[in-house]
Order: C-alpha cells, then structure tokens, then sequence
C-alpha cells in the first residue's frame, strides 16, 4: 500500500503565520489524489510551505542528534509573530495503517507532541506530551515498555518520534520509517556534487535504473545520450553487488506477496514474513546500500560521465547547464518515489526548466502506468500555464489545485483554487 499523505498543516512557519492545511485528498473522500499542485505569484509563501514540510521531517529525523541540546527547538516564526509557538501536523497512512502525527514548538522546548492512529476510523492515542508529561495510550499498554523506556532520554527539545530513531519502540516505527524512508522533499538551490551523488547512486543499482532514467534524459532533449557509469571500487564491489541483488530479491517477493493474498499466506505460513516485515527490510537494504556507496565515492569519487550528441569528451555534472542540473536533480528522486509509493514535494518544480519538461515529469505522477504505486507529488510553481495545460489529461480526480496569496498583513494563505 502506498505511504499516503492526506493532509498537512502547518501554523508560525515564516510567512504562513495563521494555521494553513493543504489537503491531497477530493472532497471529504480518504483517497488521495497523485498530484498536489500550488499555484502563487512571487513571495506568496509558495517557498514557506514546501519549507515547512521539509522543517518537519527534519525535526523528526534530527531533532536528537542534530539539534543544540543546550538551545531551544530549531522554528522559523513569522517575524511579527516571534512570541507564539510553530505547529506541524500530518495525517498520512504508514504500514496499512492512518495515523495523526503532530507536535508545537515554542522558544524555549517542545511544548506538544501527539501520535495517535484511526483503525476502523476510531481514534487511538499512542502517546500525548504536553511538555515533559508523557502519556501513552491505554490501548498501546503492550507498548508501554518500550515507549516508556524513551520517555526519560528524551530531551525537552528534541522530539519523542525523533528518539524512536536511534531507541527502537515498535509501535512508533511505522510513523518514523514513513518520515525517514517515503517523505522527500526538494528545496533550496541545487548543489552539483550532491546531484551527481544521488544521481551515481541511483543509476549504479541495476542496469534498469540507468535505462529508465536514459530514456527520460533522452525525452527531455537536453543533448544526452548516454550515461558513462564506472566500475565499482573492488573494495566495495563485492558487498554492493550483494546488496543489490539482496534488494532485487526482496522488492520481487514485496510485489509478489502485495498482488497475490496466497503468497502473502505462504509467506506468513512457512517463513513468518509478512509484506510489512519485508518492506521495512527493503528500507534498510537500501539505507545500507546508500551508506556503503557513500563511503565508496568518499574514496574514490563518483566518476560518472554525461555523453552529449556528436562531443567524443563525456561531461562532468559541473560542465553541464543549469536547466540540465535542474533535471539531474529531480530525476532520482522521481524515480525513487514513484517506486516506493512515497511522496515527494518539490519547491518551483518547473525553475530552469522549460514547460515541457517540466509537465513531463509531472505527468509521470498522473500516468497509472507509470505511477502504479500509488506515488504523490506536491509541486509549487508560479507558472498558471503549466497547470492549466495538464487540465484535459489528469482530470480532477489525478490533480488538485490551491493557491496562495499575500494578505494585507503580510501573511500567506493557501486556498483551494
């Protein structure tokens, strides 16, 4: 099942200073639709939001470790409204499962915290904070250990969740992998060396992987032929190869047991699996995979060349344009989200990009063909055209539309369109 974001709130975060809730569902229907566009003009906060949502999950994956345990939480108020506290909160299903997560931060701690779950549609608290008084939920009394086992190392602020990082508690795993592993987000200028990190590491998994992101290169017509990937480090070669094929083997025995119940029962009967152990398995494959090629190119350096139509020399990533390093940098992660089911939000998807290509990559959010998993993208543009000219293929049913806009005070307000 795909990990669903439904709905994201957000309130004292740079300019969205009043509470602001996007909603990737139609209606009051629970299916959320494949893309979520946001249309504004310049300073909007189009730039405030996707940075909110990047601000919450990195609070989640880095409050412990990567926060002044000496300062206070790490929020951008609203300059005029420094004094109030900062709230995220998402409603997203994780594991087959909906849940709400949310928590409010002021200037000095982590003044609120919530995680709670809808089985069935009836709410059930996993854990409530209110400062430094943490309460489980009476239905998660199983849980209690090992939840209350974090309660007296977390820091007043850094978050729980985040904790549940480092300190393993079972029933805060499925909110944390979805963080970790099914939520990404663009923002921010590209940087050239990260690009082609990502971008080495994506196409260095298997033969497919470079295929299917060549061919996008080669429909975008930015020159690219080819794609000159290097031999593996023989230090690494060998633990890498193993990786992939480790990863290979468990997403076919994911896909396998997801469309058959009788796999998923043979599973279950002879080897104790379930496609829930198996997918937090494959994240961890791949989590080991990333650290390992990472240490590789920290050796040896990515070294992989761009071939341009009728130029013998391949390019480095620093050669090429920067409509070209645009595309380089959404590709992998498209790519990467469309074959996990996860969601992704992109800040000004279509900057240095032409029109064309920028639709092309969205389309690929709207095509069930090429979106089989259920996968989401959220994108902000100023651009109305670029929306508008997707309107007779998605429908309403693949695309939502919200629009932000300055208010007399200063602020931003999203609405739908």
């Amino acid at each position: 099942m795909a990990s669903v974001l439904r709905s994201f709130q957000v309130t004292n975060h740079r300019s969205l200073a009043e509470p602001q809730e996007l909603r990737l569902t139609r209606g009051s229907g629970p299916v959320a639709v494949p893309v979520t566009a946001v249309h504004g003009a310049a300073a909007t906060g189009k730039t405030s939001l996707v940075d909110a949502l990047w601000h919450m999950r990195d609070a989640v994956l880095n409050s412990v470790s990567g926060w002044d345990p000496y300062a206070g939480p790490v929020r951008t108020p609203h300059l005029g409204f420094t004094d109030r506290p900062t709230e995220f909160v998402v409603n997203f299903v994780a594991e087959g499962f909906p849940y709400t997560y949310g928590f409010r931060l002021d200037n000095a701690d982590v003044s609120a915290e919530w995680l709670h779950t809808h089985p069935h549609n009836r709410k059930r608290i996993i854990f409530e904070r209110a400062g430094e008084d943490i309460r489980i939920g009476p239905m998660f009394e199983a849980a209690r250990f090992g939840i209350g086992a974090l309660v007296p190392l977390v820091r007043p602020n850094a978050l729980l969740l985040s904790l549940s990082g480092q300190l393993y508690a079972e029933a805060l795993v499925p909110a944390y992998r979805w963080f970790q592993s099914l939520l990404e987000v663009q923002r921010g200028q590209p940087d050239a060396q990260a690009v082609v990190h990502r971008l080495g590491s994506h196409v260095s998994r298997s033969t497919e992987h470079a295929a299917r992101l060549l061919t996008l290169l080669r429909s975008s017509d930015v020159g690219i032929s080819d794609l000159l990937v290097p031999e593996h480090d023989p230090m690494y070669a060998d633990y890498l190869r193993d990786l992939d094929h480790d990863i290979a083997t468990t997403a076919k025995e994911v896909d396998a047991a997801t469309s058959s119940p009788a796999r998923a029962e043979t599973l279950l009967r002879e080897h104790g699996l379930t496609v829930t152990v198996l997918r937090r398995e494959l994240t961890t494959l791949y989590a080991a995979r990333d650290a390992l090629y990472s240490r590789m190119v920290a050796r040896r350096g990515v070294g992989l060349g761009l071939v341009h139509d009728g130029i013998d020399t391949a390019f480095d990533i620093t050669d090429e344009s920067t409509a070209t390093i645009a595309l380089l940098r959404l590709l992998p992660p498209i790519l990467d989200t469309l074959d996990t089911g996860g969601v992704l939000a992109v800040d000004d998807i279509d900057t240095h990009l032409t029109p064309e290509v920028a639709d092309l990559l969205i389309q690929l959010f709207q095509n069930p063909e090429t979106n089989t998993q259920g996968a989401q993208l959220i994108f902000t543009t100023s651009n109305r055209t670029l929306i508008d000219r997707g309107n007779g293929r998605s429908q309403s049913k693949r695309t939502t539309v919200w629009q932000l806009r300055r208010t007399s005070s200063g602020t931003s307000e999203l609405t739908t369109r």
